[in-house]
């Protein structure tokens, strides 16, 4: 491909999910790290860059178009966290290109990434990013001002004959060569004083932060999307990299708690362990959450660290209440007979408020193992208890298995 653009100016936005649909359970306020993180990237490369975020401030569809028509930009990059909300990035694509037919649109985040095709089914969608763009997204800016090769990872496109062409997606292997987001880049103090969504496992101390600390995770539950969107392999900020960035967040901006949002924050006893100790060495005095913990990697010396270093909650992903669920369909390796020991040290022993998912309707589960899920959710001793309906998401093995068994009803052809 031989095209050369002036780009200079470049928006970076969140959809508003009301723009498709209203639901308390599902409409949250997402985190601006990510946009904030492309955005300090970009400047530091000479580029213009203004964040919008339809989502946060609920903008209508004309608030979203004045804001366009203000700034005028080359780009606008669009990131959707999840298909459900597909529809919203088909929505600001059309209102991009009704201010201006010449602006460029590129679509990143999960849903290009798990199902790029259909996002290409939209003419409006010049381009899209699967995988993670800190790399790839600053050398297509650069490819389009003719000032660098083309990518060779990541970018999905059209060819000269209106193919469809999708390069792997590109993973980051060393996540502490990654700088700082830039919130100054955005109202960042009102983010910090609105919590993410309703629920026990939000923040109730402001201010506070979102930290991501890790990518990938390497269970690889037959359910979760996370293998697909973000590698088997663990990647992580060192334990040093991650407390300097709470000292950062602390004196910079005043926080006063935070919550881990990684998939899986605490793979590893080791890299926990030293994250822990370095976190009270430092006497931050910060209030934290943790979601998405892996239980089977949590013992008395590490829950301990824990709550000595301010420790509120930990959301726990048990799933299921029997072993034979726990094994043959979703493929963690814990027995939940060694699980109940933990949670009550943590809960009782402890303080630590202790919420649990579970899922249930798996394909192949009998509605005797779904009513041990449930007894199992009452008797467990969590303080909280999420109960989810099985969903086969696409780019899993749940999926497939879904698929196998002819237990997915409509059209699913295509969909990657």
């Amino acid at each position: 491909m031989n095209v050369v653009r002036n780009v200079k100016k470049v928006v970076l936005m969140f959809p508003n999910q009301e723009w498709f649909k209203f639901d308390l359970t599902t409409t949250w306020n997402l985190s601006p790290y990510v946009l904030c993180l492309l955005g300090e990237i970009l400047i530091k490369r000479g580029y213009d860059v203004k964040i919008i975020d339809c989502q946060f401030y609920r903008m209508s569809e004309e608030e979203f178009k004045k804001q366009l028509e203000d700034y005028d930009p080359d780009l606008v990059g669009i990131s959707i966290l999840t298909t459900e909300y597909a529809d919203t990035a088909d929505i600001a694509a059309k209102i991009v290109k009704e201010v201006n037919p010449h602006c460029i649109t590129m679509m990143g985040g999960v849903h290009p990434t798990t199902q790029h095709k259909r996002v290409m089914e939209n003419p409006q969608i010049d381009y899209a990013c699967r995988g993670e763009a800190e790399h790839v997204f600053p050398q297509f800016l650069d490819w389009l001002n003719g000032q660098a090769e083309f990518p060779d990872k990541g970018i999905v496109y059209r060819d000269e004959l209106g193919n469809v062409v999708a390069l792997p997606p590109d993973l980051i292997e060393d996540l502490d060569a990654l700088p700082r987001p830039n919130y100054d880049l955005i109202d960042f103090q009102a983010y910090t004083m609105t919590g993410p969504r309703y629920g026990v496992d939000t923040i109730q101390d402001f201010p506070y932060a979102r930290m991501l600390t890790s990518r990938g995770c390497p269970v690889g539950c037959s359910f979760c999307q996370v293998e697909s969107i973000s590698g088997h392999k663990w990647r992580h900020h060192s334990a040093e990299r991650v407390v300097e960035d709470l000292k950062w967040l602390k004196e910079k901006y005043g926080i006063v708690a935070f919550i881990f949002e990684d998939d899986n924050a605490f793979a590893t006893k080791s890299r926990t362990r030293k994250m822990l100790k370095l976190m009270k060495e430092a006497q931050l005095n910060l209030k934290w959450k943790a979601a998405g913990v892996t239980i089977w990697t949590m013992d008395k010396d590490i829950l301990d660290l824990m709550a000595e270093t301010g420790c509120q909650m930990l959301g726990i992903a048990i799933e299921t209440g029997t072993n034979r669920v726990m094994k043959d369909v979703i493929g963690k390796p814990v027995k939940l007979e060694k699980i109940i020991p933990t949670i009550k040290y943590a809960s009782d022993e402890l303080g630590i408020f202790i919420a649990a998912n579970f899922i249930i309707g798996f394909p192949g589960e009998s509605w005797e193992e779904i009513r041990q899920t449930l007894h199992y959710a009452e008797t467990c001793g969590v303080d909280y208890v999420k109960i989810y309906p099985a969903q086969p998401l696409v780019g899993t093995k749940l999926y497939d298995l879904a698929v196998e068994m002819d237990a997915i009803v409509g059209d699913h052809e295509a969909v990657g």
